[in-house]
């Protein structure tokens, strides 16, 4: 059984409002929870993708990664953990009047991005220091260091249109989870979205948390291999000098996390969310 859109609006609105009221501590744990449970979802697109582009097509590769990594929100969904990208639509508890702008959404956004952040970093050093990026002659490590790279050099136009996009996926990925009933209904529609989103190669903040933080282990990693000579570790890594030179925790900040952020608020409070809630506004009224 599939809920009418209106009544997965009203549905999705009555959950967010929810969400904001849980005590603080349990929005930390549940942060933190859902930004490890993306970084594991990367990690699994990783694995799963390696040497696949290279060997067969970097099409099947995409295609692969992108179920690979929708695990990684299928955890959030089903154990209710707190995700920036998806609590955006809290904005429509307030366009509703259910919560309030302060605490109901700019706190409850704040508080859930840095923990967010927190559970990515987390992942991303205990993963580095599982020994794991270091399989298959180190290709995952290189590879988070190249991607690193490449997402922290997007114009800042570049990196917040692809944002707008990822979250208008992943916001419908939770749509459909909320309009589902059965558990395989939810599992097949975040799964086929969250790929749809990974595979066209958009912008997700969380997401980036954990894959730039672990390029940026893995620029470290290099750097003390070759005794901290950046040509050295550039030629390594098949990245151009002036590349890694600017890749750096500023750049991550800037140059991505600010963008993409503001995107993937654009493309999931304003393209589902407000998009919804004024397209179902007569039913919603009755």
């Amino acid at each position: 059984m599939v809920k009418a859109p209106h009544e997965t609006v009203h549905a999705i609105s009555h959950m967010s409002a929810h969400k904001t009221e849980y005590p603080l501590i349990s929005v930390i744990l549940l942060a933190i929870m859902a930004g490890g449970a993306i970084a594991m979802g990367d990690i699994f697109w990783a694995h799963a993708t390696v040497g696949v582009a290279k060997n067969l097509a970097p099409g099947i590769a995409n295609f692969i990664g992108g179920f690979a990594f929708s695990a990684g929100l299928m955890m959030v969904v089903f154990f209710g953990g707190h995700l920036f990208t998806s609590s955006i639509l809290s904005g429509v508890s307030f366009a509703r009047k259910e919560v309030n702008i302060f605490n109901g959404v700019i706190s409850y956004w704040t508080v859930v991005w840095i923990f967010n952040f927190v559970g990515g970093v987390m992942i991303a050093y205990l993963y580095y220091k599982s020994g794991l990026p270091m399989k298959y002659n180190e290709a995952i490590l290189k590879h988070f260091a190249h991607l690193g790279a490449v997402k922290t050099h997007l114009t800042f136009t570049e990196a917040f249109i692809r944002g707008i996009f990822c979250n208008v996926f992943v916001c419908m990925a939770i749509w459909v989870a909320v309009a589902t009933e059965d558990g395989a209904g939810k599992i097949w529609g975040i799964a086929f979205l969250i790929a749809a989103f990974v595979a066209s190669g958009y912008e997700h903040c969380v997401a980036n948390m954990f894959i730039i933080s672990e390029g940026l282990l893995a620029k470290a990693h290099y750097l003390a291999q070759f005794g901290g000579d950046i040509q050295q570790a550039a030629a390594a890594l098949h990245i151009p000098v002036e590349e890694l030179e600017t890749f750096n925790i500023k750049t991550f900040l800037l140059n991505n996390e600010l963008p993409v952020t503001l995107g993937n608020i654009v493309g999931g409070l304003i393209f589902v969310g407000i998009v919804a809630l004024y397209s179902y506004k007569k039913e919603l009224d009755n």
